[in-house]
């Protein structure tokens, strides 16, 4: 998979991977519902599994007030990787 960098100049973003749920030293690295735009063209927003979610899956909603994602409906695209509840990450939406 090609590398895809952040366009937007805030430090420490990995979009291609996750924060598991105990990995409590890097928890707090960005806040829930943060957005950045991306060299492939789209917006990605930092949200919390709400469940499991498939790698890769391109059916993921967000909950805009609590920034939950559920791998049910939605246009977004989960990271690719595959994460279980209470992990966190980016993910993309088609560009405006």
């Amino acid at each position: 998979m090609a590398s895809i960098f952040t366009d937007t100049p805030k430090i420490g973003v990995d979009l291609l991977n996750k924060v598991e749920s105990g990995d409590q030293s890097n928890r707090n690295s960005h806040r829930l519902g943060s957005e950045v735009w991306a060299s492939d063209g789209k917006r990605y927003v930092y949200a919390e599994a709400g469940g499991s979610i498939s790698a890769s899956t391109a059916t993921v909603d967000i909950d805009d007030s609590t920034f939950e994602a559920t791998g049910t409906g939605g246009s977004y695209k989960s990271p690719p990787v595959a994460m279980v509840a209470g992990d966190r990450g980016w993910f993309g939406a088609a560009s405006v």
